[in-house]
């Protein structure tokens, strides 16, 4: 699901390239230290010295702003951007090349309007001062400036390495793409709803043709800024940095650090042994372990395409040589990842309570039991099947086996405790306690399992910030769109249609999970959560459905969007394990994706199985 360029792919690299690679490293080293040091010690001085720092929740959150800028940058030079590539998949490779240059155009003309705005936007805020350091705020807004600029200039080498012949066509249908909407739509002709219809069009055909989601949404949101000719395009940076200057976002690059520190450091294996043993003597016992594996690993990574990759990487092969079809093996492995995302640590259950003030901690307990209902569905499933197609049973493993798996597992399982140890406490917040789990998956990786060598330690500092540009340049853009929404009471009009349609919370809640299911699998989970939750967080008092209640649903959700065929990225990451077409794959995946759709209907009307570990420690209402 990864937008690639052809041009990106090199088949050597000049000594400049290796000095930016080299400096990036540096810097992204750099910062992702700093900003574990200084939570680290806003959390010691807090809880050991009991003499709290004034300025360390200031400086995270710029280098949070930092990173996620220039993560955003260094994923469009590294081609990571997540877009939908399953339509254009079906055209003829020279027809994908001159789409692909043609999207890069709108790209460089989005990144354009961006940088002029974010220059002007830093340039206002040169007299105001940060609370704590005292410092201007341009010195904070001017890396966005500077990551979109540097992104222009990496479009623009790309389009000089295609070549200027190859380039003049989509040139002219870029530009006449664009004049035309201008044409139609510009000097206040259309209303604000037909403006927003249109929008919603453009966003569509954007990503039908595999432009990045970000960059989508962004484009499609300046344009209707831009043909409303109402509001400055300042607001657009504006609500950008607004998007992710929220201190509990902070613990997004901390979840993924942890994540990637005990993944490389050996974990995945462990966990898997340890989930064999447990139900791997069972009738389908090998799938069973997918999804008991699966279900301990996501409690340590916190991001479903770690979780499919990791899991698929190691049992998607051990399946196929147990005698589980390729279509089978990735079927299993999706569901399980789809059911993963309700276990926390959950990137997305951060963003959720970012967004709307509902408890991070309330979140993460209220994931567990429907997680367990969901994980039950899909054993269900995997053992009438290998009942049904005879699979043969393994050898229940020695007791002495047994212990050596539970005793290499229970370091890994101790992060989960401590995250939640510390939060249900009351100890530390959630990004504090995912700072002291990046703590915990260095000594492990590195001291106890010395699987994780110091020369690694760059690289996947690297890929932290990376995947969080990613991640975080995904919420700014859809922030803004959300916001455009919301000025325009699109969820006044949609809770208007629902209630025409019916008052009932029951048919409320089937339109809204078949709405995120659908929307998470086209725009993939964070932007759709973003632009969807202020949609339809307003309408729950007039159904009367409990908020915590109603957010467990989403992500449960967009946990199937993620691997709905044939646009779900999830499913794509496990076909390429399993070396498969997504056709071949969707067919088998049929039966688990009606019993992913039975669960969440469990969960959905027995609200009980969410509520009741909050009640039970939070008292949640």
């Amino acid at each position: 699901m990864q937008m690639k360029s052809p041009t990106t792919e090199k088949k050597s690299q000049g000594w400049w390239l290796r000095i930016i690679d080299a400096v990036f490293a540096w810097l992204f080293s750099l910062l992702t230290i700093a900003m574990v040091a200084v939570v680290f010690l806003q959390v010691l001085n807090r809880y050991v010295f009991n003499n709290p720092l004034s300025w360390t929740e200031e400086v995270s959150r710029i280098i949070f702003i930092y990173m996620t800028f220039l993560g955003a940058y260094w994923a469009l030079r590294q081609g990571s951007h997540i877009g939908v590539p399953t339509f254009m998949e079906r055209f003829s490779r020279e027809t994908r090349k001159a789409t692909q240059t043609t999207v890069e155009f709108f790209l460089l003309f989005y990144l354009a309007y961006l940088f002029k705005s974010s220059m002007e936007f830093s340039l206002d805020s040169r007299d105001i001062l940060t609370p704590a350091l005292n410092i201007p705020f341009f010195y904070v807004y001017l890396v966005m400036a500077l990551a979109v600029g540097m992104m222009g200039l990496q479009i623009i080498s790309r389009l000089f390495t295609v070549g200027i012949k190859k380039t003049i066509l989509p040139a002219i249908v870029a530009l006449a793409v664009l004049g035309g909407i201008f044409a139609v739509a510009g000097g206040g002709k259309l209303s604000s709803g037909n403006l927003l219809v249109m929008t919603v069009v453009f966003l569509t055909i954007l990503i039908i043709v595999h432009t990045p989601i970000a960059f989508a949404v962004g484009l499609a949101s300046m344009l209707f800024l831009a043909l409303q000719d109402k509001i400055p395009l300042e607001i657009v940076p504006h609500r950008m940095v607004g998007g992710v200057d929220h201190f509990p976002l902070l613990a997004i690059p901390y979840f993924i650090l942890a994540g990637e520190l005990m993944n490389t450091g050996g974990i995945t294996q462990r966990l898997v042994d340890m989930a064999k043993v447990i139900v791997g003597h069972i009738r389908g016992g090998l799938g069973m372990t997918v999804v008991v594996g699966e279900y301990f690993f996501s409690g340590i990574s916190g991001s479903t395409v770690a979780d499919v990759s990791a899991i698929g990487s190691i049992l998607i092969p051990a399946m196929k040589k147990a005698g589980y079809t390729p279509e089978n093996s990735v079927a299993v492995v999706s569901a399980a990842s789809a059911m993963g995302i309700l276990v926390p640590p959950c990137i997305s259950m951060v963003v959720l309570g970012g967004m709307t003030g509902i408890s991070i901690a309330a979140l993460f307990m209220a994931g567990f039991v429907p997680a367990v209902v969901m994980a039950i569905c899909i054993m269900a499933l995997i053992y009438y099947q290998a009942v049904k197609n005879n699979m043969p049973l393994e050898p229940k493993p020695s007791l002495k086996t047994a212990m050596k798996a539970i005793g290499h597992g229970i370091l890994p399982l101790l992060l989960p405790v401590i995250i939640f140890g510390g939060i249900l406490s009351g100890a530390a917040t959630a990004t504090e306690v995912s700072v002291i789990a990046v703590i915990y998956g260095f000594v492990v990786g590195v001291f106890v399992y010395r699987e994780i060598r110091w020369d690694q330690l760059a690289p996947i500092m690297v890929r932290t910030v990376t995947m969080t540009g990613t991640v975080m340049f995904l919420i700014a853009a859809a922030s803004v769109l959300s916001w455009i929404f919301a000025t325009n009471q699109v969820p006044k009009k949609i809770g208007e249609m629902i209630m025409y349609v019916s008052t009932s919370p029951w048919v409320f809640l089937l339109l809204s999970n078949i709405v995120f299911i659908l929307l998470g699998a086209a725009l993939e989970g964070l932007p759709a959560l973003i632009i969807l939750i202020p949609i339809f967080m307003p309408l729950l008092p007039q159904f009367s459905i409990n908020p915590l209640h109603f957010g467990i649903l989403t992500i449960a959700a967009l946990g199937i969007g993620t691997f709905l065929p044939p646009v779900g990225m999830g499913i794509f990451i496990a076909c390429n394990f399993a070396g498969i077409d997504i056709g071949r794959a969707s067919r088998s995946f049929m039966p688990y994706l009606a019993v992913l759709f039975i669960g969440i209907m469990i969960i959905s009307y027995v609200p009980w199985f969410t509520l009741i570990l909050p009640e039970l420690f939070f008292q949640a209402k």
